[in-house]
């Protein structure tokens, strides 16, 4: 096998010395803060125009937060009824969770985009209303 010399050598240069010092803010320790040097650059233009991007995703975020809101009130509802199921069958119902059900009842229901989820939280506070109307009828 035959090594061939190197068809093409470049020259080390010598060694260039840093411009511009350390980045602005950063002050090594004793060294005093402070000149022209030391002046904050201003916001750019394309940060402030995030912000409309923000706003978009804070305004979808209420959307997700209002189909949260209303499936935890549900969710809360349907935890009440079945407590009230269990007081049932041992034997009585409490005054107190009548009254539990009907503040939350009372509570204000956040709108939902969504048809399928609007019926099924309606299905669920017609039959938390009944239960309440039946109990209220018993004490």
């Amino acid at each position: 096998m035959k090594v061939n010399a190197p068809t093409s050598t470049s020259t080390v240069s010598g060694a260039r010395r840093a411009t511009g010092g350390a980045a602005p803010g950063f002050v090594l320790p004793g060294q005093v803060e402070g000149g022209p040097a030391q002046v904050n650059r201003a916001m750019s233009a394309t940060s402030i125009a995030n912000v409309g991007a923000l706003l978009a995703l804070q305004g979808e975020d209420d959307v997700v937060e209002r189909r949260r809101r209303a499936t935890r009130r549900s969710s809360t509802l349907l935890d009440q009824l079945d407590e009230i199921r269990v007081a049932i069958l041992g034997g009585g119902v409490s005054r107190e969770q009548v009254a539990r059900l009907s503040q939350s009842l009372r509570e204000h229901r956040d709108a939902v985009d969504d048809p399928a989820l609007n019926a099924l939280l309606d299905d669920v506070e017609l039959r938390a209303e009944v239960e309440l109307a039946k109990l209220e009828r018993a004490l």
